[in-house]
């Protein structure tokens, strides 16, 4: 070819490398600038370089061949999948995958625009612009029938504005969106589980059985964990991620992942500390039994104070005999079981808020977010953070739960004998004495012994009671000088006696109530020390046996088994993203009897061809 000749009919060599349109991209334009300077042998300075924000059209040149146009938001034909299920993994050997009561909610898109969904109902929905939903709700009776899974506390105490604790929730758009959601969200997929969400807002739990990887106990007949509302949501914009990748430098994934766990705990059940409130009420009756004996004319109260009486006499003069008694001993106030019935029918909790003993139901339970989360709670993580079940943490337990029972023993004899201090005690009794004259018996010496005043008074000390006993001679014809001087002479030993027969009456209640009181805490005692060696036991093992992880992404570091990626099967193609809430892992040895992921949602891939 001659420099400057043209052959006619056919274009010049820079009209060839320049193409037929009125605008050339800069690049293009560098291109064909350098072409010419190679063929013509031109020194040309090449313009400074572009970078990709310089760029103002939407048309891009990929690898130098080929544009597309990227108008994210407008640009259709896109294929995008998602997937949303509330439990999957193995349980006791079944994979939840297979258990068609949990079936998750998975909808596809294919760039024609032909959607499918699993299950097919209930069937997806449609809006006019192409963006379809599809919501598959499961029922809190969803598990029945698996072998340690327990969902139904999760149906109860629901939010208002919430689709269900049990929600599946995905959506995919012909514009290259996608988003899954699952657990306590709502019918848009927005989560209900937050660190600001209060707990009156929250359902009960589910409950996951450990029994099978624990030591066998009598003193402890059942354990598991329960899990709080738990919720996960995922959203990825493919035309986003695709242009950054292909155009940017690629940090733009377009994927934002948000989880939520209402709530993590250990609750075991005991039926020694179920069975307390038979134990006490079993004493209580008994007491009743034994306190309605104390008063009354004839009571065993009136029969110390006839003993001392005569005792005093007798101790002077061996003259006198008992006769007869008037006037009552009235006790009354007495009500046990009103005393009790809050300790046994309420909770106790720790200062700490991590253990909570309940009586009536024999549960212990412990919260495993304050015992062993961070200050902030177990919400917000990092990806695959595992809440480690440490070995002060757990001992720390055992030495709450000892704790907490010796106080509500405590508490049961305190309250008891608080109850037997508050009755009140009235004796009003006359009691005669006798002596025979002139083959009659005479009553020759009337004694008024009066006590009034609380228990507690008699108790604490015989000479703060309100007591007093007054002797006086009753007349009686012909009593001779001799016999009326040794009556006199015995009006001054009783008044003091006093003191002495208040003490009578304070020992009789000892050994009536007090005691009594005081055997029942021995008792209690024994019962529940095998609860407090049980539970050691127990959390001692619980850390080779349960694994707790939150906030599970597959392509993050720390993921159990490694970082699992699944890199694009295109250029045009996204990777899919998966969040899980919780994960529940439980070992027997070296075997995973359980593997139990909790709120799972999974958006992607998005893909499309070149434009």
């Amino acid at each position: 070819m001659t420099r400057g000749r043209h052959t006619a009919g056919r274009p010049s060599l820079l009209t060839r490398l320049t193409p037929r349109r009125t605008r050339l991209t800069p690049r293009r334009a560098l291109v064909a600038a350098v072409a010419v300077a190679a063929v013509l042998g031109a020194v040309i300075v090449p313009p400074p370089p572009m970078t990709t924000a310089a760029w103002t059209d939407s048309e891009r040149t990929y690898g130098l061949v080929g544009t597309s146009k990227f108008t994210c938001g407008t640009d259709t034909g896109y294929a995008a999948a998602a997937s949303s299920r509330f439990a999957r993994g193995s349980l006791a050997g079944t994979d939840l995958d297979t258990v068609a009561a949990l079936r998750g909610a998975d909808l596809a898109r294919t760039r024609a625009g032909v959607v499918t969904a699993a299950p097919t109902s209930p069937a997806p929905t449609t809006d006019a612009g192409g963006t379809t939903t599809f919501r598959n709700p499961l029922s809190a009776s969803a598990g029945s029938g698996l072998v340690g899974l327990d969902l139904a506390g999760l149906g109860t105490n629901l939010p208002a504005g919430s689709a269900g604790a049990l929600n599946q929730f995905t959506r995919v758009a012909p514009t290259g969106t996608a988003a899954a959601a699952s657990g306590l969200v709502s019918d848009s997929g927005g989560l209900g589980v937050t660190p600001t969400t209060p707990s009156t807002s929250l359902p009960g739990p589910a409950r996951i059985g450990l029994t099978s990887v624990l030591p066998a106990t009598t003193a402890l007949d059942r354990a598991d964990l329960t899990v709080g509302a738990v919720a996960s949501s995922a959203t990825l914009d493919g035309c986003r991620a695709l242009e950054s990748r292909i155009w940017g430098d690629g940090s733009v994934t377009g994927v934002v992942r948000d989880y939520g766990v209402a709530g993590l705990g250990l609750e075991l059940r005991s039926p020694a500390v179920a069975g307390l409130s038979g134990q006490v009420s079993s004493t209580v009756t008994s007491l009743n039994t034994a306190f309605a004996g104390l008063g009354g004319k004839d009571g065993a109260i009136s029969g110390v104070v006839k003993s001392g009486v005569f005792k005093t006499v007798n101790d002077l003069t061996n003259l006198l005999s008992l006769g007869s008694v008037s006037g009552d001993v009235v006790v009354s106030g007495l009500n046990l079981q009103a005393a009790v019935d809050p300790l046994l029918a309420g909770s106790l909790t720790s200062t700490d808020g991590t253990v909570t003993i309940t009586p009536a139901t024999g549960r212990v339970t412990v919260d495993l977010v304050k015992l062993v989360g961070p200050t902030g709670g177990i919400n917000g993580l990092a990806p695959n953070t595992e809440l480690v079940l440490g070995a002060a943490a757990m001992n720390s337990i055992t030495a709450t739960v000892g704790g907490l029972l010796d106080g509500l023993t405590s508490s049961i004899v305190t309250a008891l004998k608080a109850a037997v201090d508050r009755v009140n005690l009235d004796v009003a009794l006359k009691v005669d004495l006798t002596a025979t004259l002139l083959g009659a018996v005479v009553p020759l010496l009337r004694v008024d012994v009066i006590v009034k005043g609380s228990l507690s008074q008699v108790l604490a000390s015989p000479s703060t009671a309100q007591a007093s006993v007054t002797g006086n001679l009753l007349p009686v014809l012909g009593l001779g000088a001799a016999l009326s001087a040794v009556l006199n002479g015995l009006l001054t030993p009783l008044a003091n006696s006093a003191p002495t027969l208040v003490g009578s009456i304070a020992t009789l209640v000892t050994a009536t109530l007090v005691t009594p009181i005081t055997t029942l805490g021995s008792t209690l005692s024994t019962t529940l020390a095998p609860v407090v060696t049980a539970v050691g036991v127990l959390t001692a093992r619980l850390p080779s046996v349960l694994s707790l992880r939150v906030n599970l992404r597959p392509d993050q570091p720390g993921y159990p088994g490694g970082v699992v990626t699944t890199p694009p099967s295109t250029k045009w193609s996204t990777s899919p993203y998966q969040v899980s809430a919780l994960r529940v892992a439980l070992l027997a040895g070296a075997a995973t009897v359980t593997s139990l992921d909790l709120a799972t949602s999974r958006v992607g891939p998005v893909s499309t061809l070149p434009r």
